[in-house]
């Protein structure tokens, strides 16, 4: 027994250094093995997270090129009507009651009259027109009122909504009554010769009107006539 533990002690003595080199080497080999599973774990992770956190966008098919598009600009286009014969105003269109060119336009101030020799206002258009020339509604309505004044024969249409149109120094034979209802460019009369107040400026005329609310407007806000 002792001679075996001699023989150890002496084999400690001669071989100790290589065997605690070895167990070294061995700790030191286990270690770097843990370490590195470690950081090959850590690396995996991370990667899988990298992928896990990236997006892809898809391409374009078409190599990723935006198109634009080029926007004509709409060209502002200028509607002239064929016939000034025409007129909207609010919800209601007029046509011109004759066929003729302008006398006298309206005038709130007073206006000399050759052929009486005074002034006064003219809260009227006088539309200068062959006597017999078929005089029509601008616009439907309801035969208001037929009758004579210094004026001439005359009809008085109502289009509702307070507006009222006058035609005068018609022929006596009218084509209308009170109380008929009318179409725009209906014919209601012709142009006679019932009245001489402006017959020595112009000749035979018609004279035209147009009232709202019972007060007399310009009519070429309606109508549209040149001279």
């Amino acid at each position: 027994m002792n001679n075996k533990f001699n023989k150890f002690k002496q084999f400690i003595k001669k071989e100790g250094f290589y065997v605690i080199l070895f167990v070294c080497l061995c700790a030191v080999a286990t270690v770097a093995a843990v370490t590195a599973g470690g950081n090959k774990d850590t690396a995996i992770n991370n990667t899988t997270q990298e992928q896990k956190g990236t997006v892809v966008e898809p391409k374009d098919p078409q190599g990723a090129l935006q198109v634009k598009e080029d926007i004509k600009p709409v060209p502002n286009v200028q509607v002239q009507n064929k016939t000034q014969a025409v007129s909207n105003t609010g919800n209601k269109s007029f046509v011109n009651p004759v066929k003729g060119s302008l006398g006298r336009a309206y005038s709130e101030d007073p206006v000399k009259f050759k052929t009486t020799n005074d002034h006064k206002t003219h809260p009227a258009m006088d539309i200068k027109a062959e006597k017999g020339a078929a005089v029509v509604a601008v616009a439907e309505g309801v035969v208001k009122n037929v009758d004579r004044t210094t004026e001439g024969v005359f009809v008085e249409i109502d289009h509702q909504n307070g507006l009222v149109t006058r035609y005068a120094n018609l022929d006596e034979k009218l084509s209308v009554k009170k109380g008929d209802k009318v179409k725009a460019s209906q014919e209601i009369g012709k142009v006679g010769n019932t009245t001489n107040l402006s017959y020595e400026e112009y000749g035979t005329y018609l004279h035209f009107e147009v009232l709202k609310d019972g007060k007399n407007v310009d009519p070429a806000a309606y109508v549209s006539y040149k001279k």
